[in-house]
């Protein structure tokens, strides 16, 4: 019964009706996760802050004497403020789930008879799983056949070595009754759920060695070498690795390195700021002012000019800044990989499929019937062997596969494909890796065994002895085997791809690998043509203009590489191959490293020590990959890219940013896009800080200089919510500038803020207090009406700040060559602003609240006047401040 069912469902997995009721009986293959946190608790978190406490403490106690209206008002601005950090938390939560979603992991089954590529969590009990070399396993499973299957276990068992597998054994009464139920037409039942209870209780009765570790696989480990087919027996929380994770559900949020320094700088900060408001405060008394007054006075001034939300805006504008990248197809993992994007100083680029299309046409084929262009290929014309070579060491078909194999069988009919691979049904495979650069297979042959290899030139030729000239094999000498390295050199030079084909016979089963791939013989060449990526020349001219240096590393010959890298225009350079750069100790290769433009013949392993030879030199190095085997490399890079069309599960697990249409021309996009939400995140804290840094000031100076406080406690928490929040979002959103890729990287070390920013809010917080500090004088002086004073200073500091955001959108870009208004969410917000603060002003109860008064004319003209002083500062210093 067993070799019934494995026979059969092997070939069928489940139907669509058997998922759906596998689904509806087991559920999701989703593991758990750490509860997210309710409305109501991110609500409540808001306040989560000492100086938000005192200062609603102070409010509630000023009520008592008499202050009801003002404390009412203090809550109320608070309660606002709390609900806009919810809305932007969760705006931002969307987008990074979103995102999440574009790289969830995918498995892949048979279901229906059809190899299908589904989202992991899809996966059913009693699913047909399809394993290969880089797949990351989606739940528990027995083998039901596998083809040297290897596994690294190292997430269950801490072990490093992968792990051999085997599919399930039989003992001889077994293997006896399945020969029974072969014959058997009535043996053809079962299916779904059905088919697992057989299969469990056929185990259990017959002696069948099944379910043991040898013969299963998990959950989170991943294949390493191999294939396999293998039935889904657990899933989610019910796998090994799902009975672990529900003993650590806590998930604790690690900060990125940007919020580390900007929790450090707001500490600082807080600390001086502090200490200001407690000299104000002092001072205040000193000067016969109430003390629950300057005790409000004082602590809504800390709260309004303290950054302490600044980490939590800058998570706000990077999820938004990954959620915009993934719409360019670029998803980012992880936040700090945005962080890094803007410095990555070295791209290590694969060639197939990021430079190219990966669409490959076969372009000619030479054996020893001479050269035959694609337009002569045929049944007739092609030597019968070379044909057969190139069907059957093939896992292609016309629909699907890999893009080379797929050219090399594109040009014969589906119906000849099937029938010389059902002559000569495969028993072995040895696949294709990155290190041996080739595949072989072995087949029946007439009770015979034959075995056909493919691979690179040089590789295939090694492990040959003879040539088939006339349907004979004969001697293959040094000088023959030159003048066959000599044409594929010929080719290479011109672009195109080579791969050489080779056969032999065997009367006996091979006994190891090595049985099979010795003494070969040769068939011939073919030449592929893949066509370049039209969009990425200029991207690497965008890359060369940024400072960025792209190295190509490829696994093709040297010739063909070094062709397409002059074609790309990539930096002159050396070409080393993978054979000179084992005589390469690292020393050296990290001296010679900046004049290579082209490694060729390349094994993953070779991408690490071109990684760590980068670094050595301190370069930020983005490196490409898509096998299991570049997964260390990924990982060591500053920026592992994996590919999301080609890329194993493995390699997209290692990387940091994955590319949904694996194109070189997207990674350059995310590097500028990288920079540009760099570049906006300065923005930003340059602006609040010397918002900030201003308030505290107007404040300080007014009190040393003997006047009355020129704003009030309810008139500073106003003017930090409509100041703060949306214009800084704003410049978080600003259009990225084409210079940025004119510049060179940023230093890794570089802090976020330099002695350039901090020129700018020096310059800025001194001409914000400069003009409010003007306009309360002269109100004052003019009307001797406090209050009118302090309505003007208001006024004045807030339409300063919402005008200063314009000129904040470029460090060096004049706004009016920009376009005033083309950052619509920063128009929007400012008109926002200004509702709010005319609000205040002019609607009499909220006037009356505010101890607002209304404007004559004339001061609305000096408030407008000195509103735009810090704007023009800012512009005309544009012109005298040296470039950063």
């Amino acid at each position: 019964m067993l070799k019934v069912l494995k026979e059969n469902f092997a070939e069928q997995g489940l139907t669509g009706e058997e998922v759906i009721n596998s689904r509806d009986q087991f559920g999701k293959n989703k593991l758990p996760e750490a509860p997210k946190p309710s409305l109501i608790t991110q609500f409540i978190n808001q306040f989560n802050n000492l100086l938000i406490i005192i200062l609603i403490v102070a409010a509630v106690i000023s009520a008592f004497f008499g202050e009801v209206t003002d404390t009412i008002a203090i809550i109320m601005i608070v309660i606002l403020n709390a609900i806009l950090g919810v809305s932007q938390e969760r705006r931002a939560e969307k987008a990074l789930e979103a995102v999440k979603k574009l790289a969830s992991p995918t498995s892949k089954v048979i279901r229906g008879g059809k190899l299908e590529v589904i989202n992991s969590e899809d996966v059913v009990v009693g699913d047909l799983l399809v394993l290969e070399a880089g797949d990351k396993i989606s739940c528990d499973g027995s083998i039901l056949e596998e083809r040297g299957l290897t596994i690294d276990e190292s997430t269950l068992t801490g072990e490093s070595v992968s792990v051999s597998k085997s599919s399930i054994k039989k003992d001889d009464k077994s293997a006896e009754e399945e020969r029974r139920f072969q014959r058997s037409k009535s043996a053809e039942e079962g299916c779904g759920l059905q088919k697992i209870n057989l299969l469990k209780k056929s185990a259990d009765s017959r002696g069948i060695k099944d379910f043991s570790e040898e013969n299963r696989v998990f959950m989170g480990t991943a294949v390493t070498k191999g294939r396999a087919k293998a039935i889904v027996t657990e899933i989610g929380i019910n796998t090994k690795l799902g009975i672990i994770a529900t003993k650590i559900r806590e998930a604790r949020k690690e900060k990125t390195p940007l919020e580390i320094q900007l929790d450090s700088l707001g500490k600082l900060l807080g600390i001086i700021f502090l200490a200001v408001c407690g000299v104000i405060f002092v001072l205040g008394l000193l000067k016969g002012s109430q003390a629950s007054e300057m005790f409000l006075t004082s602590i809504s001034l800390a709260v309004a000019a303290i950054p302490e939300g600044l980490p939590a805006v800058v998570t706000i504008v990077l999820a938004i800044g990954v959620a915009e990248i993934a719409q360019k197809n670029a998803v980012v993992r992880n936040l700090p990989a945005v962080e890094t994007l803007g410095a990555v100083t070295h791209i290590c680029t694969d060639k197939t499929g990021t430079l190219t299309q990966n669409k490959m046409t076969l372009v000619e084929i030479s054996s020893d019937k001479g050269v035959l262009k694609d337009t002569e290929l045929n049944a007739k014309n092609v030597p019968l062997e070379l044909t057969r070579a190139m069907v059957l060491c093939n896992d292609a078909t016309l629909e699907s596969g890999d893009p080379t194999e797929i050219a090399l069988v594109n040009w014969l009919g589906e119906r000849h494909i099937n029938d010389i691979r059902k002559k000569f049904p495969r028993i072995y495979e040895i696949p294709f890796t990155s290190e041996n650069k080739r595949m072989s297979t072995v087949h029946n042959y007439s009770g015979e065994y034959l075995v056909v290899s493919k691979g690179a030139i040089e590789v295939i030729v090694e492990h040959c002895s003879t040539e088939l000239i006339k349907g004979e094999p004969k001697t293959l000498n040094m000088k023959r085997k030159e003048e066959i390295l000599s044409l594929a050199e010929a080719r290479a030079s011109k672009g195109l791809r080579v791969l050489a084909l080779a056969e032999k016979h065997l009367d006996h089963e091979p006994e190891n690998d090595e049985d099979v791939e010795k003494n070969l013989t040769f068939l011939g060449l073919v030449f592929l043509k893949d066509p370049l990526r039209p969009e990425v020349k200029d991207a690497v001219d965008r890359a060369r203009s940024a400072g960025i240096r792209p190295i190509m590393i490829t696994g093709d010959h040297q010739i063909t590489a070094y062709s397409i890298a002059r074609e790309l225009d990539f930096p002159e350079g050396r070409v080393i191959t993978s054979a000179e750069l084992n005589e390469i100790s690292d020393e050296n290769l990290s001296n010679i490293i900046e004049s290579v433009s082209v490694f060729a013949r390349i094994n993953p392993l070779d991408k690490l020590r071109i990684v760590y030879a980068l670094q050595k030199k301190k370069e930020i190095v983005a490196m490409t990959g898509d096998g299991v085997n570049d997964a260390p490399a990924l990982k060591k890079s500053d920026i592992g890219v994996a590919m999301g069309k080609t890329g194993t599960e493995v390699a997209k697990e290692a990387s940091d940013i994955v590319l949904m249409d694996d194109n070189f021309a997207t990674l350059v996009d995310a590097v500028f896009r990288g920079r540009t939400i760099y570049e906006n995140m300065r923005k930003f804290i340059v602006y609040l800080l010397s918002c900030n840094i201003g308030e505290v000031l107007v404040m300080f100076f007014a009190i040393i200089l003997g006047y009355p406080v020129p704003l009030l406690p309810l008139q500073l928490l106003w003017l930090n919510l409509v100041t703060d929040s949306f214009p800084a979002l704003a410049l978080g959103m600003e259009e990225g500038e084409p210079k940025l890729m004119n510049k060179p990287p940023r230093g890794k070390n570089e802090p976020i803020l330099t002695k350039y920013h901090y020129g700018i809010i020096i310059t800025q917080s001194i001409a914000i207090t400069a003009a409010t500090l003007a306009g309360f004088l002269i109100a004052l002086k003019r009307t001797g009406n406090v209050n009118e004073a302090r309505t003007i200073a208001y006024m004045t500091l807030v339409l300063s700040e919402l005008f200063r955001a314009f000129s904040a959108r470029s460090f060096e870009g004049y706004i009016f060559k920009m376009g005033v208004f083309s950052n619509k969410f920063l128009t929007y917000s400012t008109i926002g602003g200004i509702a709010l603060l005319f609000a205040s002003v002019y609607i009499k109860p909220f006037a009356m609240l505010f101890k607002n008064v209304d404007p004559t004319p004339t001061e609305f003209f000096y408030i407008i006047i000195l509103s735009l002083v810090p704007f023009f500062i800012s512009e005309i210093f544009k012109t005298i401040r040296p470039e950063k």
